[in-house]
Formats: structure tokens, C-alpha cells, sequence
């Protein structure tokens, strides 16, 4: 371990160099904590609100794309999906060169956090052999938790391009909007509200 003794009168090129990284560290830190709380609250907030609002709104059309339009798994990650996605986008615009690969480490965080909850949901009522609200419900925070952690850790260690994670954003949102108006004939689409609990 180097200790470095600080002088008050020119510090070397090394010690600058230390003390600039370590303040541009401590400046991401607080720009981005309040925007990964932002995320847990939207994540929190929205998912059930959107979840509980969707009966009423996907009367039309173009909100099938956007909201769960069943009971479904793959309706349910919309939840998941999209208000990270959003935060996503404002988090990028608004601290622009400070987070250039911040949509690649969200599409990173996304994608993990629908794999645990599909893997989850289905370990979960294999076991059981149904499936139980609550557990869903603690599953969708356990998810958005995730998110939320991988992405706050990943912050300042992130990609150099949002160029990957963009492209990812784009391609599920575009396979959101397709299987809402061709929904496939397979569990992940089927409307659980149907089964028997």
C-alpha cells in the first residue's frame, strides 16, 4: 500500500494525478446516488401504479405497448422495463460526459434483473406448483433492488459507448411492442390470471 505524505506547496505530477481521481470519484458519487434513489423510487412507485392503472388505460391501443395488457410474466416485465429505461435516458442527458456508458451498464442491469425475475418466478411456482401474489410482488422489489445496486455499482466503472446499451434498449422495446399485439401461444405469454392458484 502507498502512503502519500500531502505538502501544501507543489504536490508532484503522481499526487495531483491521485487527488484528481479521487475527486472526480467523490463528484460521480454524488451526482449519481440521488439518480439511482430516483430509480428505486420510480422502480417502487410506478411498477404497481402502472400495474394497477393498465385495466383502465390499455383501452387504447397505442398503451398496449407499454403496459401489462395481462397477468402474465412477460406483461410484467413492461414494469421493470420501462420506467428503468426512462431513467436511463434522463441520466444520460442530464450528466452527459460524466456517464457516456451508462446506457450500456442500465441495458446490463436490465437484462439481469428480467432474467432473475423470469428464473425466479418460474423456480418459485415449479416448487410450489402455483403461483402466490405476494411472492411476485416481493420478487418484482428483489428485481428492481438488483437493478438498482448493479447500476450504482457499475457507475464509475462503466463502459466507454452507450452505443451497446442503446441498441439493447431499442430491441426490447421493439420486442415489447411486437408481442403486445402478437402475443405467441407459450407460458411466458400466458395470462396467469387464467390458472387456477
Amino acid at each position: 500500500m502507498q502512503i502519500i505524505y500531502y505538502r501544501k506547496n507543489n504536490p508532484t505530477e503522481r499526487e495531483k494525478e491521485i487527488l484528481d481521481r479521487a475527486a472526480h470519484k467523490k463528484h460521480l458519487f454524488k451526482k449519481t446516488i440521488l439518480w439511482d434513489i430516483l430509480l428505486f423510487i420510480l422502480l417502487g412507485l410506478l411498477g404497481p401504479l402502472l400495474h394497477y392503472a393498465a385495466p383502465s388505460l390499455v383501452t387504447f391501443p397505442i398503451l398496449k405497448g407499454f403496459l401489462p395488457i395481462n397477468e402474465s410474466i412477460w406483461e410484467h416485465l413492461k414494469l421493470l422495463f420501462y420506467p428503468a429505461a426512462g431513467v436511463a435516458i434522463m441520466r444520460r442527458l442530464s450528466l452527459g460526459k460524466l456517464q457516456h456508458g451508462i446506457l450500456t451498464t442500465f441495458a446490463e442491469a436490465i437484462l439481469i434483473a428480467i432474467t432473475v425475475m423470469v428464473s425466479g418466478f418460474y423456480t418459485y411456482s415449479g416448487i410450489l406448483g402455483t403461483h402466490h401474489f405476494l411472492i411476485d410482488i416481493v420478487l418484482f422489489y428483489l428485481c428492481s433492488l438488483i437493478l438498482t445496486i448493479y447500476v450504482n455499482k457499475r457507475a464509475s466503472r462503466q463502459k466507454k459507448s452507450s452505443l451497446p446499451g442503446l441498441l439493447v434498449l431499442l430491441l426490447l422495446t421493439g420486442c415489447f411492442l411486437f408481442f403486445s399485439y402478437n402475443l405467441p401461444d407459450i407460458g411466458l405469454f400466458h395470462d396467469l390470471s387464467q390458472l387456477s392458484q
